[in-house]
């Protein structure tokens, strides 16, 4: 078993894209000074109706929605009904394991921006989930104190490598959280840092109670690079281009994406390392180079997360996978 040296790990990620070159294009993001959608962005019609649960998160998701997770919904097809499918699946998971226990249920997502979905998570179970989030940018940090609502959420000004075993113990003002987390979403973090995920897995998983879940929601590269691009269209021409003007999504193109595209990782790449690290683990979602995996070594808890997921809804041709939700390891 290889043994990681988490200083090390730590100072290699400091020098990451995310911290350093994209920081200032992440800021004005979040300050809404560039790339903001042209439009409001709803979930569909057809997805809400399938539930009552998707239709009372989706309302406190849209009061909960800050500048830049505007922009991350404007730009990855249909996400926005994933985080409600994710959201209500975890209050469900989160409502049954907490039948015999009286600590809440704990939820940690890593560079979430604005901490839109988590602080919705924590406002829809009415505090039985408690969440953390973090951010390198001021301007997140100020949406999600404007925005949020309650008092069951928290964010860490800062980048997510600050979030160790030694700060959630010191944090006596958040008890519930010292005890590690039941659920850790990985929301397109480590793809703007470096390609190591290995390593990445193992600095995060630290935090990761020892029958928890692990969900990793990355963008990744394509071993053949025209269906790569292929999926780079669609999003762009079929999706985007509803809320960015072509100015905005070539401008992207060529100040952030070009540069994150140095630290992704194919499909397999990611499930290797996370085999590395976890037992079991499924795919649960893809929306054209977007995926969702979860991963455990506690099946049975893993298992009954996959039962409380509804249907997933990613309409064609934006669906890449034919067999969505299946078992990787």
């Amino acid at each position: 078993m290889e043994v990681f040296d988490y200083d090390k790990i730590r100072a290699t990620l400091l020098k990451g894209p995310r911290v350093t070159s994209l920081l200032n294009h992440f800021e004005n993001i979040a300050a809404g000074i560039s790339q903001a959608p042209t439009q409001s962005i709803y979930a569909a019609s057809d997805f809400l109706s399938k539930s009552n649960e998707y239709r009372e998160y989706h309302t406190v998701f849209q009061r909960n929605i800050g500048t830049f997770y505007k922009h991350l919904c404007a730009s990855i097809p249909f996400f926005i009904e994933e985080q409600c499918r994710i959201g209500v699946a975890l209050q469900r998971l989160a409502k049954h394991r907490l039948k015999d226990e009286k600590n809440p249920f704990t939820y940690y997502e890593t560079s979430s921006a604005d901490g839109t979905n988590a602080r919705t998570l924590a406002e829809y179970s009415q505090g039985m989930i408690r969440t953390l989030t973090d951010s390198p940018n001021p301007a997140n940090a100020e949406n999600f104190h404007k925005l949020c609502q309650h008092s069951y959420s928290d964010i860490y000004m800062g980048p997510f490598v600050d979030i160790t075993p030694e700060y959630i113990s010191a944090r006596n003002d958040r008890p519930d959280l010292k005890y590690g987390f039941d659920v850790i979403y990985e929301n397109t973090t480590f793809q703007m840092y470096h390609p190591n995920r290995k390593a990445q897995i193992a600095y995060v998983k630290r935090l990761l109670k020892s029958d928890g879940l692990m969900i990793f929601c990355e963008k990744l590269i394509n071993p053949v690079r025209d269906e790569y691009e292929r999926r780079e269209h669609l999003k762009d021409n079929l999706f985007k281009a509803h809320y960015f003007t072509k100015a905005d999504i070539d401008q992207k193109v060529s100040q952030i994406l070009e540069e994150m595209e140095q630290c992704q990782v194919t499909l397999d790449e990611l499930v290797d390392s996370i085999s590395y690290h976890f037992k079991y683990a499924y795919m649960i979602w893809n929306s054209t180079n977007f995926y969702e995996l979860v991963a455990s070594n506690d099946r049975s808890n893993l298992e009954k997360f996959i039962s409380f997921l509804g249907e997933h809804y990613v309409p064609a041709p934006f669906l890449c996978e034919e067999v969505l939700v299946k078992p990787l390891l």
